[in-house]
């Protein structure tokens, strides 16, 4: 599996950042429509765009929230990518995740709509 970014709403400044390191380390970005918010993650960052067809829809509930998803990266790569994105000053992302066995199957909404209630417990004083 090649290391792979998926992107969700980001200003072209900030991904255009966040490509550039990507190029940096090989990593392969994938841009997120929200037609495309109802495809599994694991579809989003693995799979063809055959497969990706059948999950294609235009009434998503969508969200505005900047968001990045790594996936088949390594503990030490993805310290490696989110150092040089700090390097590059990109702005700090609040809502970020790595693809696992459990989100895999998830879809853009459900992991969007977790990360804020995560965020949210995490930020309470």
């Amino acid at each position: 599996m090649k290391e792979t970014i998926l992107l969700y709403n980001f200003t072209s400044k900030i991904s255009n950042s966040i490509k550039y390191v990507a190029v940096q380390m090989g990593v392969h970005i994938r841009t997120i429509e929200p037609n495309q918010y109802r495809i599994p993650l694991g579809l989003l960052a693995f799979g063809s765009s055959e497969q990706q067809q059948e999950y294609l829809v235009d009434d998503v509930p969508a969200f505005d929230d900047s968001m990045l998803i790594f996936a088949g990266f390594s503990n030490p790569r993805l310290n490696q990518f989110l150092k040089l994105l700090s390097k590059n000053n990109v702005p700090k992302i609040d809502l970020k995740a790595t693809l696992t066995e459990h989100n895999a199957v998830w879809d853009s909404v459900t992991l969007h709509d977790e990360l804020v209630k995560e965020h949210e417990l995490m930020t309470k004083q």
